[in-house]
């Protein structure tokens, strides 16, 4: 009940401690309201603070205790304890204090905004019934009062002791040096006056004496003379008192200067906490510092949002005090950006029914301006991916949230490659992409190349993403991103090989390491080889590491299987050099693979572009140069392989000195198969100046007479003389020679002994000796002599026709052969030792039965 005046009427609890006057008696209540046992534990909680001394039994009388709570009493309330000396003394001569309690109910103090001044000035109407409680009159300080106060003190010290206090400090407040504390009744104001910047709520856990004696207590601030062990020493209304420990406190104490410096009305601010009457506990500062924030609560909060700092309890309360179209846009992005970034790590929860609840058009604008101010970086960027999640969710309530929020991100960034990545990764994870996204790629050269990079990494990359990129980039032909696109045009089959060329390859391939593989995977799928010709140089590189080896032969084997059948000319020879290239590097500089497609084809015109093709790729690269004159010779003779391989030596000088290190070997190895080939008369003649090849003039001489439609004997027999030294043979030219004897007949082996009649007979002689030493020279010299022995018997017959018989006739059987034939001379020194590749295999030509030839 209030009157007109202000003032209302209280019932309060009252209880007194003391001693009956001249009795010898210990202190004990004497009379109130209250159980006995619940009015001591408020009593003797004041009582704790001590008397004055016994010098001067009334100085400063009435002490004043104010409190909200005891131990062993878990009720607030809001009470006062006086200290009071009636100069009564007991039955020792001691003055006899008494401590009269008022002890008022919470709920009915707060909801009167009772403070401890309005408290000490309280009236009784009248002495009441015998435990009956007490009538009060009671004025409640005004709050202007209170903050008078405060600024008198001076509000930076009132808000560093109300700090004090939040953190459970105990504070004494003494005399500054020189100076003298004020009477009781202004130190009760000051009191108040300090606690008012705390939450009325506080005091039912704070404490409060106008002064403490020689006692020790628990009072958390008190008038003292000097500080005891655990207290917080203030002078008061001087100096700076110390700063709070803890970290809540600190953030308490900044918010009050801040209020304070926006020049905010401290009787308004205490007008705001003396209404957060619901009681606090002395462990629930942020409950305090929530309280305190309401009273500026969205600058607060829009404070600590700046800061990266927020609760979602105060941002809730926000929304619910300020209407949101009032809301300046800075503050509303810094709320929609902090309700996002919450809902996105836990959905379902308050702050995403918050953001439907509150939602605003404004809110995918201002969420991608709240990305875009952060910059550009990976934590950005999952923003971005965690808001876009997010508004793909809400587009059931908000149509089109997505595409705003995507296409605000595009058009708002000065990042390109950052945004590159960010429409790659919204087409990939959310099926999303939009216009003004797709013309960002094709306009600015680092977001594409960031798009593409993103692309190539993705093990599920759909190549239709980069078809629509080609499709779109058809009609804008003048793209900063053509480059790369162009040659991505081909990878997927749409363009012809002859849009792009090896730089834009390149710029394709620079993308992301590795990103050769992705290309060779995609033509494989899309159907496009033709690619290898513009990767080739990086196909090149990569042969020689030996991972990439082996990925690239099955990459080749995937985009050309069956040996490249098919292919075009120009991209079967790209593909066969590769398998050489391969073959080479693995086996560490040995004789590499044949080019299959080349030996598979029979079409003079599809030969002629093969060649060309092959001859451009090798055109500026010695080693790739004497590489393919290597697989142009491959295994075994090939007349088109060598059809190539004499282009190459007409356009390509050095070619010659290749091919004739390839014979080289060759020849050593087997001539006979490798003598085959027509060779042409300059590599003879480079060949033979080779001291281990000096027998290849005479046997390719011998060769080429005795293939003639009618054999040359002659030249056959002048290159037998010419390949003599020293009345010595090679062994090749020996083998030359059996072999043709043995698949000729006998008059052409016949006709080749008198085509060498010209040579000395001692020449002769020796050849018949080694030719007997050859591997068919049993048959041989057993023929030669059977036929010899025929003639001698079909000579003496004609002879004797005529007249002239012979005196020693020829016996009718050819004489035995003799078992032991001399030696041939010793063969010159072999040529240097070649190592033959493992797969190569002598073949040697199958010899016809010799007497097939002879009879």
């Amino acid at each position: 009940m209030s009157d007109a005046s202000g003032a209302v009427r209280l019932d309060a609890h009252w209880s007194v401690l003391g001693k009956h006057a001249g009795r010898h008696m210990g202190y004990q209540v004497l009379d109130g309201s209250l159980p006995k046992s619940r009015a001591e534990q408020y009593l003797w909680a004041a009582a704790a603070t001590g008397v004055p001394d016994k010098r001067n039994p009334a100085d400063g009388l009435p002490w004043r205790v104010f409190l909200g709570a005891v131990h062993n009493d878990g009720s607030p309330v809001c009470a006062a304890v006086r200290t009071t000396w009636d100069g009564s003394t007991d039955g020792t001569g001691a003055p006899s204090y008494a401590w009269r309690l008022l002890l008022l109910d919470w709920a009915r103090a707060g909801a009167a905004g009772l403070t401890w001044s309005a408290l000490d000035h309280a009236e009784a109407d009248a002495q009441p019934p015998e435990g009956a409680p007490v009538s009060l009159t009671i004025r409640p300080t005004q709050a202007l009062e209170l903050a008078t106060t405060v600024d008198r003190l001076g509000f930076e010290w009132a808000a560093r002791v109300a700090a004090l206090l939040l953190d459970r400090q105990r504070v004494a407040l003494t005399a500054s040096a020189g100076a003298a504390l004020p009477d009781g009744a202004e130190r009760v104001l000051i009191l108040d006056a300090v606690c008012s910047l705390l939450p009325y709520g506080c005091r039912s856990w704070l404490s409060a004496a106008t002064w403490s004696g020689g006692g020790e207590h628990d009072i958390t601030l008190a008038f003292a003379s000097a500080a005891r062990t655990g207290q917080a020493e203030v002078w008061l209304g001087a100096g700076s008192p110390p700063e709070p420990r803890g970290e809540v406190a600190r953030t308490y104490l900044g918010e009050l200067l801040r209020l304070s410096a926006k020049q905010r009305s401290t009787t308004e601010l205490v007008e705001h906490l003396l209404r957060a009457t619901v009681p606090l506990s002395a462990h629930d500062s942020r409950e305090a510092l929530r309280i305190l924030r309401e009273i500026d609560l969205l600058d607060s909060v829009v404070a600590d949002l700046r800061q990266g700092r927020g609760e979602l309890a105060e941002v809730q309360r926000v929304l619910e005090l300020y209407p949101v179209q009032g809301l300046s846009e800075e503050a509303l992005r810094l709320i929609l950006s902090f309700l996002a970034g919450h809902a996105s790590r836990a959905r379902g929860g308050t702050a995403e029914t918050l953001l439907h609840q509150y939602w605003s058009p404004l809110t995918p604008r201002l969420l991608a301006e709240a990305v875009l101010l952060a910059g550009a970086t990976q934590g950005s960027f999952q923003q971005a991916e965690d808001f876009l999640s997010l508004m793909d969710t809400v587009e059931t309530r908000a149509p089109g949230a997505f595409d705003a929020l995507f296409t605000s991100l595009v058009e708002g960034t000065r990042d390109h490659g950052w945004t590159g990545n960010l429409v790659y990764m919204a087409e990939q994870r959310f099926g999303r992409w939009s216009e003004s996204a797709d013309a960002l790629l094709l306009r600015s050269r680092e977001a594409g190349r960031a798009w593409l990079r993103m692309f190539l990494r993705d093990s599920t990359r759909d190549p239709a993403r980069l078809r629509r990129l080609v499709t779109r980039a058809v009609g804008e032909p003048g793209s900063g991103a053509a480059g790369w696109l162009r040659f991505a045009a081909v990878l997927v089959g749409g363009g012809p090989l002859e849009q792009a060329t090896p730089a834009d390859a390149a710029e394709f391939l620079e993308a992301a390491d590795g990103a050769w593989r992705t290309v060779l995977d995609m033509a494989a799928t899309e159907r496009t080889p033709e690619v290898v010709a513009l990767i080739w140089p990086t196909l090149r590189l990569v042969s020689r590491d030996r991972e990439g080896r082996s990925t690239l032969l099955s990459g080749l084997d995937r985009l050309a299987p069956a040996g490249g059948v098919g292919l075009e000319p120009h991209l079967a020879a790209d593909v066969d050099l590769l398998y050489a290239v391969i073959a080479d590097e693995a086996g560490g500089g040995r004789a590499p693979v044949s080019l299959p497609s080349l030996r598979r084809t029979s079409d003079p015109a599809t030969r002629e572009a093969y060649a060309a093709a092959l001859i451009g790729r090798v055109e500026p690269d010695d080693r790739l140069a004497a590489l393919a004159v290597e697989a142009l010779l491959g295994e075994a003779p090939d007349q088109s392989s060598w059809q190539v391989l004499g282009r190459l030596r007409a356009e390509r000088a050095s070619a010659t000195s290749y091919v004739c290190n390839s014979l080289d070997r060759r020849l050593t190895d087997d001539h006979r198969r490798w003598l085959e080939l027509d060779l042409p008369a300059d590599l003879v003649t480079e060949l033979s100046h080779r001291p281990h090849l000096g027998w290849l003039r005479a046997v390719c001489d011998f060769r080429g007479a005795a293939r003639k439609e009618a054999p040359g004997y002659e030249e056959m027999g002048r290159a037998i003389v010419g390949g003599s030294v020293g009345g010595r043979f090679s062994p090749q030219l020996l083998d030359e020679i059996t072999d043709y004897m043995l698949a000729s007949t006998s008059m052409d082996a016949y006709c080749l002994r008198k085509a060498v009649r010209e040579a000395p007979d001692g020449l002769r002689r020796d050849l018949y000796a080694a030719i007997s030493q050859t591997e068919g020279g049993t048959m041989l010299r057993t023929g030669l002599a059977n036929f010899s022995h025929d003639e001698m018997i079909s000579h003496q017959e004609a002879v004797a026709a005529l007249g002239y018989p012979y005196a020693n006739p020829v016996p009718a059987q050819p004489p035995a052969l003799a078992r032991d034939m001399s030696a041939p001379p010793p063969r010159p020194p072999g040529p240097p030792h070649h190592r033959q590749a493992g797969f190569w295999q002598r073949l040697r030509p199958r010899r016809p039965i010799w007497w097939n030839g002879w009879r």
